[in-house]
């Protein structure tokens, strides 16, 4: 018998005007589900928003594990952590520019791919810039799991956002922006979603 793990759930209700404001909540990271190993390129099609054209003409950055990274078919497994971001400006982007003619200067290269792995793990997604504001709405139309610390700490540092048109349900309860970050602190993951 196989049994389906549940999470705790933030419902937000917002207006629409308010849905860039939390694009920054995916700098945090969003945790996703993975069956190793899964080709970046492969993950990435699976979310919603992520078509193979927007990836080309979008994704201009990729870090992994904190590395820059040209390739889209490097395997993820459980722990990778992934960033990406649009063109970066100046000398930086230029350097850091999937596979731009500047890599050669990254201080860091990435090592050899990750040996395979048995089972079910987690990535975590972090997004920046154009392409978090770009799909902030999609992901959260899905749901997003993000660390009850990263909730904690986006609603901390973006309290303006939580205005009275903002609904906000914790397991189907009403809650306030302070119950917010009083009980999304102490918990391990939450799943975020926009209320259906």
């Amino acid at each position: 018998m196989s049994t389906v793990q549940t999470y705790p759930t933030l419902d937000l209700t917002l207006p629409q005007k308010a849905l860039p404001g939390f694009a920054s909540l995916l700098q945090h990271g969003a945790l996703f589900a993975i069956e190793k190993p899964t080709p970046l390129l492969s993950f990435l099609l699976t979310l919603p928003g992520f078509s193979a054209t927007y990836i080309e003409e979008n994704v201009q950055t990729i870090f992994i594990n904190g590395v820059a990274a040209d390739s889209l078919n490097r395997p993820m497994v459980d722990g990778t952590t992934i960033a990406l971001s649009a063109a970066m400006p100046g000398l930086a982007g230029a350097i850091f520019r999937r596979q731009g003619i500047h890599g050669s200067l990254r201080s860091k290269q990435l090592t050899d791919a990750p040996e395979a792995q048995s089972g079910t793990g987690f990535v975590t997604l972090k997004l920046f810039n154009s392409i978090a504001t770009d799909r902030i709405e999609d992901l959260l139309q899905r749901g997003i799991l993000v660390t009850g610390k990263g909730v904690a700490s986006f609603a901390r540092m973006r309290g303006h956002l939580f205005s009275p048109q903002v609904g906000l349900e914790l397991d189907g309860q009403e809650i306030d922006y302070q119950r917010l970050l009083e009980q999304t602190e102490g918990l391990d993951l939450v799943l975020v979603q926009l209320k259906k």
